[in-house]
């Protein structure tokens, strides 16, 4: 039987390997990138999200796997809780390589819209001091006879600051929830890990009182072979159901 225990345990290793190398092997950091390269980048990302929904398929598959081998042995829960606790946790490392992509890919947004901000302001500062020509930023189409010119007609540059500040609170905003969405996976982790532990606990505090009741009656059985009173049952461990 500790052979068969040995055996699972090791194929759990190999499963948890070779799911997240498969993940892994695709999902690095991305460098940064010229702006003509952005459409390969997005291709790149979406083939790294292909491969960690393969991966994750594929780990539920092996769980699915591992738990029908489980029923085939004797410890049968241990072998269980082991299975579940390594698919946990090559979910959150799939989940990790997530978080990275998508903060990849906001960062990337956010440098292309500051860049078109830049590209703006640098038009703007190129016109001759004097001259008639509209910067782009403060052309408009097909104005109507006898309306009011606009703000960024008036002032592009403050309509360019308000533009950089937009993408300074989006960027942020775009990295908060990034920091939460690790924040998440970090804390799921921790309570699949303290659930585990409390049923490990729970699972010694049952073993625990079946060896004394084993145990309490072995010298019942020897005290009324010799003819001795038999001793008071032991008391019942709280959290322990009593046995019927």
């Amino acid at each position: 039987m500790s052979m068969k225990l040995t055996t699972m345990a090791g194929a759990l290793a190999l499963w948890a390997g070779a799911v997240c190398a498969q993940a892994a092997g695709q999902s690095g950091a991305e460098p940064a990138l010229a702006p003509g390269q952005n459409t390969s980048a997005a291709a790149q990302r979406a083939s790294q999200r292909t491969t960690i929904e393969q991966a994750r398929r594929h780990n539920a598959e092996q769980r699915k796997q591992a738990e029908v081998k489980c029923y085939q042995l004797f410890a049968v829960e241990d072998c269980l809780r082991d299975a579940r606790n390594q698919w946990r946790e090559v979910e959150s490392r799939l989940r990790a390589q997530e978080v990275q992509i998508n903060d990849a890919e906001r960062k990337e947004k956010a440098q292309e819209r500051l860049r078109q901000i830049e590209e703006k302001q640098s038009s703007a500062a190129a016109v001759p001091a004097g001259s008639t020509a509209q910067p782009a930023s403060a052309v408009v189409r097909n104005p109507q006879p006898g309306s009011k010119p606009t703000v960024r007609q008036t002032n592009p540059d403050a309509a360019n600051a308000r533009d950089r500040e937009a993408a300074e609170r989006a960027s942020q905003q775009r990295e908060r929830q990034s920091s939460q969405a690790s924040e998440q996976a970090v804390r799921e982790k921790e309570t699949a890990e303290r659930a585990a532990k409390a049923r490990q606990r729970q699972a010694d505090a049952q073993k625990a009182s079946e060896a004394r009741r084993a145990r309490h009656d072995r010298e019942k059985a020897e005290a009324t072979a010799s003819g001795r009173q038999p001793a008071a049952p032991l008391p019942v461990p709280s959290g322990v159901a009593p046995e019927r």
